[in-house]
């Protein structure tokens, strides 16, 4: 069944085309983390099931730090949901792609890479200087700039 087409006459910062791909880069990371949350969740029942028959010491160890593991996916990935969900809002709301800072739309480029983006890249690195981390080079190469023109 074909999806229905979704328009949003309160982002005119940012055109259909752009605002289609960005929400189905939203699904598919909605649908990504739904997945790893379900599989943690299988994944702890078993392992609470299956403590009472641990071997040794090193048996032990190895499974809580599998467990422990198992939990920090599980709270990223329960953290990126959240994060869509708000995404998700903001597209209903009209106040998607436009910085919380600033009230400046944020580069569409940006939002292609970075759907979950709340700030523009010129906010962001304010804050960060003001914050006493310095932008990591790499991530905020010259070269790779999302204040390209907007083709």
């Amino acid at each position: 069944m074909a999806r229905k087409k979704k328009t949003f006459d309160r982002l005119p910062h940012i055109d259909d085309e752009t605002l289609d791909k960005i929400i189905k880069k939203l699904e598919e990371m909605r649908d990504e983390s739904l997945e790893v949350v379900n599989i943690h969740r299988e994944t702890d029942r078993k392992s609470t099931r299956e403590d009472s028959d641990v071997g040794d010491d090193l048996d032990k160890a190895s499974q809580d730090r599998d467990r422990e593991f198992n939990m920090l996916m599980n709270e990223r990935h329960l953290r990126r949901l959240k994060q869509v969900g708000d995404a998700f809002e903001r597209i209903q709301d009209g106040t998607y792609g436009l910085c919380e800072g600033t009230d400046e739309p944020i580069n569409r480029k940006r939002l292609m890479i970075m759907p979950l983006a709340k700030f523009t890249l010129d906010y962001q690195q304010q804050q960060e200087k003001m914050m006493g981390r310095a932008p990591d080079e790499n991530i905020y190469d010259e070269s790779a700039s999302f204040e390209a023109d907007d083709d």
